[in-house]
């Protein structure tokens, strides 16, 4: 793998901690059906764009580490793949290759 694609890869696991910190608070002040903001996942450094996720919906994708959550137009073509995009708030798309193997090195789970 490439310094760039560890990179990237580093980027999208640091986004993913993130988030899971986030999960964890939220749950612990949560209703029924709790819902919270979320970093996009992408490999963009610089992103900083939130989503709205409901916990349930969240801990299913999280149950594979290849899935990540993504803005709409922050897919990466060249290392995952559109798994379900009929969500108008993100898209969940798939690793693929040595970026595939990153993320389940990565994965704090």
């Amino acid at each position: 793998m490439s310094g760039r694609d560890e990179s990237l890869a580093q980027n999208e696991s640091d986004h993913r901690q993130v988030n899971e910190q986030i999960e964890q608070r939220v749950l612990l002040f949560a209703g029924e059906e709790p819902s919270f903001g979320i970093v996009c996942e992408c490999d963009r450094r610089e992103c900083d764009r939130r989503l709205v996720v409901n916990v349930a919906d969240y801990e299913q994708i999280r149950e594979d580490p290849l899935l990540f959550i993504v803005v709409p137009g922050h897919e990466d073509e060249q290392v995952e793949d559109v798994v379900e995009g009929d969500r108008r708030e993100y898209l969940i798309v798939r690793k693929r290759g040595d970026a595939a193997d990153e993320a389940e090195r990565s994965d704090p789970r």
